[in-house]
């Protein structure tokens, strides 16, 4: 497994500009989810700013909206690997299972 790495804010925009497919992880009242998102992108420099799209109808959606904060995780190529099978399937319906590359434990 890979191990996660600190990116400062005013450098993250160059995981971001390639256009990799990232994950959000929101959480709020002890639920939790994680969802890959294609469409990102980096809105600003100074204070750091990004775009993500996600659909108002997803959990993730939701929890973000409670909490009013998100994570985005550029995965590694073996955690891009993981989050393949899980991909399609909507957070309301999803075994509730925890998986290695979730950032919140």
């Amino acid at each position: 497994m890979s191990t996660r790495i600190a990116v400062p804010l005013p450098k993250a925009y160059r995981l971001l500009n390639h256009g990799p497919t990232v994950l959000v992880s929101s959480a709020h009242a002890g639920r939790r989810n994680v969802m890959a998102a294609a469409w990102n992108m980096a809105l600003d420099f100074d204070p750091p700013k990004v775009a993500v799209v996600i659909d108002k109808s997803t959990l993730t959606r939701e929890l973000v909206e409670a909490s009013g904060e998100f994570v985005l995780n550029v995965p590694s190529r073996q955690q891009a690997a993981l989050a393949g099978p899980r991909s399609g399937i909507p957070g309301r319906q999803s075994p509730r299972r925890r998986h290695r590359w979730s950032a919140h434990r």
